[in-house]
C-alpha cells in the first residue's frame, strides 16, 4: 500500500494530537497521499524535533506524506529542501483504518538529519499558547512607560502594592511556571478593562 485516499489533516508548526485541534484550525482535505512505514526511532525523531529529510530516500516526490511506525500515523509537509515545516496528527478513526492494514504499508529506510533537538514537552497545546502569550506580553512591555500597568497586574494577582518594578516583573514572569492561568487571566481581564476605558 503506497497511498491513502480522502483524509483530513491539520498542519501546525508542532505536532498536536487530534483531540487538541481547535474549531478555527484550517483543515486540509487530502484526496491522495503517499504513506510509508519507518522505524520507531526515526518516526519519533521526525515527530519531536526539527529535521530535514533526504528527499532521495522517499520513493515518491511530493510535498505531503504520511509516516507511521505501526502504532501511530503522522502527516508531514516538506519545503523544497526537504525540511519538515508542518506536522499533523490524524483523526482517530482515519488513523485506525490505516493501521488496520499496517502490514501492507511499504517500509522504507528514511534518511534525514536533526537540525534542532526539541526537549520533550508534555503540556497541552493551550498551555503552550498561554505561556507564549504571557512571555511575549511581558517581553514587549516597557518597565518605565508601563510601570502603572505592571503594578496594576501585580495588585490584581497578589492584592499587594509593590513599588519595586523589577520585583514585580520577575514575580509576574515566574508565574508562567507556578500559576500560568492566574497571570494569563489577569492580563486578559485587565486588557479588556483598559480597552473598554479607551472606547468610552
Amino acid at each position: 500500500m503506497d497511498y491513502i485516499y480522502d483524509i483530513v489533516l491539520n498542519f501546525q508548526d508542532k505536532y498536536y494530537d487530534y483531540y487538541e485541534w481547535y474549531p478555527q484550525d484550517k483543515l486540509m482535505n487530502i484526496k491522495k497521499v503517499a504513506i510509508y512505514k519507518i522505524s520507531t526511532k526515526d518516526y519519533l525523531n521526525i515527530k519531536n524535533n526539527e529535521t530535514i529529510i533526504d528527499k532521495s530516500s522517499l520513493p515518491k516526490q511530493n510535498k505531503i506524506y504520511l509516516l507511521t511506525e505501526g502504532n501511530e500515523v503522522m502527516g508531514i509537509m516538506l519545503d523544497k529542501d526537504g525540511k519538515v515545516i508542518k506536522k499533523s496528527s490524524l483523526l482517530f478513526y482515519e488513523s485506525d483504518d490505516i493501521l488496520t492494514d499496517k502490514d501492507d504499508i511499504t517500509t522504507i529506510n528514511i534518511k534525514y538529519h536533526i537540525t534542532k533537538k526539541i526537549p520533550l514537552d508534555y503540556s497541552s497545546r493551550i498551555n503552550k499558547e498561554k505561556i507564549s502569550f504571557v512571555n511575549n506580553y511581558l517581553k514587549n512591555i516597557n518597565k518605565i512607560k508601563d510601570e502603572y500597568l505592571l503594578k496594576y497586574i501585580y495588585y490584581d494577582i497578589y492584592n499587594v502594592e509593590e513599588s519595586n518594578i523589577d520585583t514585580i516583573y520577575d514575580n509576574l514572569l515566574s508565574l508562567t511556571k507556578t500559576n500560568l492561568n492566574k497571570i494569563y487571566n489577569s492580563i486578559i481581564n485587565i486588557n479588556k478593562e483598559l480597552n473598554k476605558e479607551k472606547s468610552n
